[in-house]
């Protein structure tokens, strides 16, 4: 942000459930606030057409990506672009969503039970993380990350946002028209995979066009960095959101 924000307007959002931002809205069951992909995006749609007067380059990290992603696929006349570092388009068949929102409960669950402190040393040890344990702030960063006392709504972000509960966009991603800009950590060989088949996707759409692919849609693999590229190595980053802004 201090990168971009000589040159255009910066908006950092906390989603709910992350930073100091709160949860309100539609009651579900019971008293428990229902969550989803959907209201989350509708709500920053909402948030876009009260605060820009124009359409808005969208900037997204892992789940904030897949936001991003459903946002520029959806809401087109709102979206100039999207820069997605980390992100998936969902998980393609309903036994795998049923597994992961499965696991997602279970995280969720945890937080409220055993609290923070536990469920981010679990999560910060699997394998996507490897690279980022290196870093020489990684003690820092998770330190960072314990500055929350809502258990409550980071239990539901998790469980509601849960990429089972996501529905998949690969069938969207032919359709798209939006430029995106797709980054992954060299290190990254899962997301590197999921980036190079989702260009093969927005490929797909252009037909005679596909040739012009690399005009509207581009990968960058970000070199020595894992899946917290943004922490890892953000100049390349910058770069290359420099370009793609200046491009749009």
């Amino acid at each position: 942000m201090k990168t971009f924000s000589g040159s255009a307007r910066c908006i950092s959002v906390d989603l709910p459930g992350h930073g100091k931002s709160m949860l309100h809205g539609e009651k579900g069951a019971g008293e428990k606030l229902r969550l989803s992909l959907e209201i989350i995006a509708d709500l920053l749609l909402k948030l876009i057409h009260h605060i820009a007067p124009a359409k808005v380059t969208l900037v997204g990290y892992s789940m904030g990506a897949r936001i991003a992603l459903y946002m520029a696929l959806k809401f087109g006349t709102a979206t100039k672009g999207a820069v997605l570092i980390s992100g998936s388009p969902g998980l393609k068949d309903k036994l795998s969503r049923k597994i992961r929102a499965a696991k997602d409960d279970s995280r969720a669950l945890a937080v409220i039970t055993h609290g923070l402190q536990l469920f981010v040393s679990s999560w910060y040890s699997g394998e996507l993380w490897k690279s980022l344990r290196s870093h020489p702030h990684f003690n820092r960063i998770i330190a960072s990350r314990l500055h929350h006392d809502d258990m409550q709504s980071l239990a539901q972000m998790l469980s509601g946002l849960s990429l089972g509960r996501q529905p998949s966009l690969w069938e969207d991603l032919p359709n798209c028209r939006i430029p995106l800009l797709i980054m992954h950590g060299e290190k990254d060989t899962k997301f590197r995979k999921i980036a190079q088949a989702m260009m093969n996707a927005l490929f797909t759409g252009l037909g005679s066009n596909h040739d012009k692919g690399s005009d509207i849609h581009e990968v960058v693999e970000v070199p020595n960095c894992g899946h917290a590229a943004h922490l890892e190595n953000p100049l390349p980053i910058i770069a290359a959101m420099r370009r793609f802004v200046a491009r749009l």
